[in-house]
């Protein structure tokens, strides 16, 4: 019978650079409440995506990555079946699952949809925030002012992705993690981008979730509102400008 759990001891683990690298940026530090196999599986995944290891176009192999991830493979294939109905894979009937292409029409799309959730998420917050909610989001912000400055995005990203999952916790509407993918493809297309534009600071983000985190610590509820509006302005820029840039 299949294991669903991790491979017993004393057995290979191959993923571990790659889980102890995103747990030196996010998880470690701030552990998802709660993650089942499933949802560790998704979440590695994503950010395999997100860094383009698994590229744009890449077919992506259930039996590679159970061994890869060090996962049993039904929780892989649930997160790879989540991954597909988020849109973040692409199912070719009787081939299997592709990485979905990074695509400016699309990008812009996902920022309108955005702009509607991520307001009132952080205005939930603002107001729903928890004691634990507003520790968490201080450490946060501490680990934010540190990153400033740093010439490498993927840490930055991978706090970012833990930022965005305790604003949700705090907003307390569950039916508002349809953000989710929206974020990952977000944050996947900053990053194939970010290497090619001059005109745009990306330490302008990390001074955005700092202003951002401050607002909903301290319960305004409308500053966090506007700042997001700002930060998603900050981003619709860049997109677009990277589009023209493309020709």
């Amino acid at each position: 019978m299949e294991a669903h759990g991790r491979r017993p001891r004393g057995a290979r683990h191959p993923v571990r650079p790659l889980v102890e690298a995103i747990h030196m940026t996010d998880t470690r530090i701030f552990p998802p409440a709660g993650e089942s196999l499933a949802d560790q599986a998704y979440r590695l995944i994503e950010d395999m995506i997100v860094t383009m290891e698994l590229r744009p176009g890449a077919w992506v192999s259930e039996p590679s990555l159970t061994e890869r991830l060090d996962i049993g493979r039904t929780p892989v294939r649930e997160a790879l079946l989540r991954l597909a109905s988020d849109g973040i894979l692409v199912t070719r009937p009787r081939r299997g699952m592709v990485v979905c292409e990074i695509d400016l029409r699309t990008q812009l799309r996902v920022l309108e949809a955005r702009r509607a959730l991520e307001s009132v998420i952080v205005r939930r917050a603002a107001l729903r925030r928890s004691t634990d909610d507003v520790e968490t989001l201080s450490q946060m912000v501490a680990q934010f002012r540190r990153m400033k400055g740093q010439p490498d995005h993927v840490p930055i990203l991978r706090l970012d992705r833990a930022f965005m999952d305790r604003l949700l916790l705090a907003s307390a509407n569950p039916f508002l993690g349809a953000i989710t993918p929206l974020y990952a493809l977000s944050r996947r297309f900053w990053l194939a981008n970010a290497a090619r534009q001059t005109r745009f600071d990306p330490q302008e983000i990390t001074g955005y979730h700092i202003a951002i985190a401050d607002a909903v610590i301290a319960g305004d509820a409308e500053e966090a509102g506007r700042l997001v509006d700002a930060f998603l302005d900050h981003i619709e820029d860049f997109t677009r400008f990277v589009g023209l840039e493309l020709g």
